[in-house]
């Protein structure tokens, strides 16, 4: 069916110029193409639909017929398109975006803003949850993910990375002797973030990496309520070091084994690998790049 209206399509444009080289010339094919779309349509139908010489051309009563038909399809055709280009500047001003909760007081989130700033007209329909999103079946446009990628039908870019620090409220630390390594950690209380996996990973210069990870005292998925948790002096968690750089600067939260390091969290922008080169997705992705 799809053959058969491409070359409907065809004979349109023939009968149209009148000749198969001008719609050759036209549509940016050859002429054998052409006539070989012509002569499918008389084949597939058991009639002429042209008479044709060097000199003449004509339609015959069925290549008459053919070609109102053809003009309707193609017509209801346009008319389709039109009215998508009516209300495409609408829906193509609608970006969905999906990040982490906890990106919401975050510098990624100005750039965000400033994204938005630049861009009149554009609605931005931001979801945030700390547990990630499935840009396929939930609809997003595009997501800003922290940690590890490995979606293969996406495509992904990093474009920051942040310090990762492990930090107790004074309260907490009260009830513990300071620690030395990571190992001695073990019977600690920790706060656990559902969306990553139980392991706290510390190195240093000339020793070997050590991961450790202690006794639950609580599990979230919102790492707003991990820090509170925190701050309240329920157990030891780990945070991106902007989310409590200002609490560690008043006190509030010290680090934990400060002289051992953690591999930064690296943060991803992702999206669909069939979107447009100059659409707004792609747009919104050069910009958190660019900004980083």
């Amino acid at each position: 069916m799809i053959d058969s209206l491409k070359s409907m399509a065809v004979f349109s444009v023939v009968v149209d110029e009148k000749s198969f080289r001008k719609a050759a010339d036209r549509l940016s094919l050859s002429p054998s193409v052409i006539s070989h779309h012509v002569s499918s349509l008389e084949a597939q139908l058991g009639a002429a639909l042209i008479y044709r010489s060097t000199r003449s051309f004509s339609l015959t009563e069925q290549g008459e017929k053919l070609y109102e038909k053809t003009q309707l399809m193609l017509n209801a055709a346009s008319d389709g398109l039109n009215h998508f280009t009516e209300n495409s500047a609408a829906r193509l001003a609608q970006l969905r975006v999906a990040m982490p909760e906890m990106l919401s007081y975050h510098p990624v989130f100005k750039s965000i803003t400033k994204f938005a700033q630049n861009q009149p007209g554009v609605q931005l329909t931001l979801s945030l949850s700390d547990m990630r999103s499935d840009l396929v079946k939930e609809t997003f446009d595009v997501a800003i993910r922290i940690g590890k990628f490995n979606d293969s039908d996406l495509k992904a870019r990093k474009f920051r990375e942040e310090k990762h620090v492990i930090v107790a409220s004074s309260t907490y630390l009260k009830t513990r002797k300071s620690p030395s390594s990571p190992d001695q950690l073990k019977d600690w209380d920790f706060i656990s973030f559902a969306p990553v996996p139980d392991e706290m990973v510390f190195q240093k210069q000339g020793k070997r990496v050590q991961k450790v990870w202690g006794t639950n005292a609580a599990v979230t998925n919102s790492v707003h309520a991990t820090r509170q948790l925190v701050l309240d002096g329920l157990g030891i968690s780990m945070f991106p070091l902007s989310l409590v750089a200002d609490d560690i600067k008043a006190g509030r939260l010290k680090t934990i084994l400060p002289t051992w390091t953690r591999p930064p969290l690296d943060f991803f922008i992702v999206w669909h690998r069939n979107i447009g080169q100059t659409s707004l997705t792609r747009a919104f992705i050069d910009h958190m790049i660019e900004s980083k």
